[in-house]
C-alpha cells in the first residue's frame, strides 16, 4: 500500500438524502480517462467503498 495508485476516484451526488443518496462514481486514469463508472445507493463511504474496489481491481488487471 506503499506505492502511489495513479488512478483516481470521483464521486458525484446524483439525488437522495441519507440511506436512499444516490451516488455516480468513476475511476480515471492520470490523464483524466473514465476507465469504469457506476453507481451507488447510500452513505458516501458506502459509495467510495464500491469504487474503490473497482479501482483495485483495474490495478490488480493492469499488473498482471
Amino acid at each position: 500500500m506503499s506505492e502511489k495508485s495513479s488512478l483516481q476516484i470521483k464521486l458525484r451526488r446524483k439525488g437522495g438524502v441519507g440511506p436512499n443518496t444516490n451516488w455516480h462514481w468513476e475511476v480515471q486514469d492520470a490523464a483524466g480517462k473514465v476507465l469504469k463508472s457506476g453507481s451507488a445507493v447510500g452513505e458516501e463511504h458506502k459509495a467510495f467503498a464500491t469504487a474503490r474496489i473497482a479501482r483495485e481491481k483495474l490495478e490488480a488487471a493492469a499488473g498482471e
